[in-house]
């Protein structure tokens, strides 16, 4: 907080980004990673930053899974059809195994929208 520079933003392919951030966000990226690829790139991105981590994903509630299902009925490209949901307590202990822990939680919610929101950060050794 007390370096008195401008942040950099920088926009690049999550799965090849290197390099040691104080804070790194992913948004709405982790619908398109089934579980296995998920636990990965959750801990990629925990290895690149140093102090927060920020991410969203669609959580995997019996609503939301069941949402999911009728909209599969329906024909045509939907991406709420395609979109992977995870258990927020899978999210947590992914980033717990890489020595973070939850700070701040939010829900966001739209008509046909929703996203679990969660802020890490690095623990202590």
């Amino acid at each position: 907080m007390g370096n008195a520079e401008n942040p950099t933003f920088a926009v690049q392919d999550l799965e090849t980004l290197s390099g040691s951030y104080h804070t790194v966000m992913c948004l709405d990226v982790l619908i398109h990673y089934p579980q296995q690829k998920a636990d990965e790139m959750i801990s990629h991105l925990c290895s690149l930053a140093q102090s927060r981590l920020i991410l969203s994903f669609a959580p995997k509630t019996f609503a939301l899974s069941l949402l999911k299902k009728v909209g599969s009925f329906f024909p045509g490209a939907s991406k709420a059809t395609r979109a992977y949901l995870h258990r927020e307590a899978d999210v947590v202990k992914i980033l717990a195994k890489n020595g973070f822990s939850v700070q701040r939680q939010s829900m966001t919610r739209t008509r046909f929208y929703f996203s679990r929101l969660l802020e890490a950060t690095r623990q202590s050794v």
